[in-house]
Formats: structure tokens, C-alpha cells, sequence
């Protein structure tokens, strides 16, 4: 499965990622978004949801 098909997504999304940092238990992404650096915790790695819940995760947790 390819990963890249998430950032792809996070760029739709207007969020450029930039690092994933892997925890036991979550992923953490680093990126930009409107201009400034923001990390981003997803509940659990990527490759365990798909497309839309990652979409939806990562919409939910951007700032306004």
C-alpha cells in the first residue's frame, strides 16, 4: 500500500506535510497549513483508515 496517497489527500486538504512522526499507539503529522507549521495527532497509523476517515480526521483537527 502506498502511503503517498495520504499526502496527496492532506494536499487537497491545503496541508503540506512535511514530517510523520510514529508513536506505539498514533501518528503525529508536522506540515504547513495557510502559511504556518502545525502538527496534527491522528488516533492511529494511516494505513488503518482509509481515505475518507483520514480526510475527515485530518479536516477536524486543522485549525480555522
Amino acid at each position: 500500500m502506498k502511503l503517498s496517497r495520504y499526502s496527496r489527500e492532506a494536499l487537497k486538504l491545503g496541508f503540506k506535510v512535511l514530517d510523520i512522526y510514529r508513536y506505539k499507539d498514533k501518528e503525529v503529522l508536522r506540515g504547513i497549513y495557510r502559511g504556518k507549521v502545525v502538527l496534527v495527532e491522528l488516533p492511529r497509523y494511516r494505513e488503518s483508515m482509509d481515505l475518507e476517515t483520514f480526510k475527515n480526521e485530518l479536516r477536524s483537527k486543522l485549525p480555522s
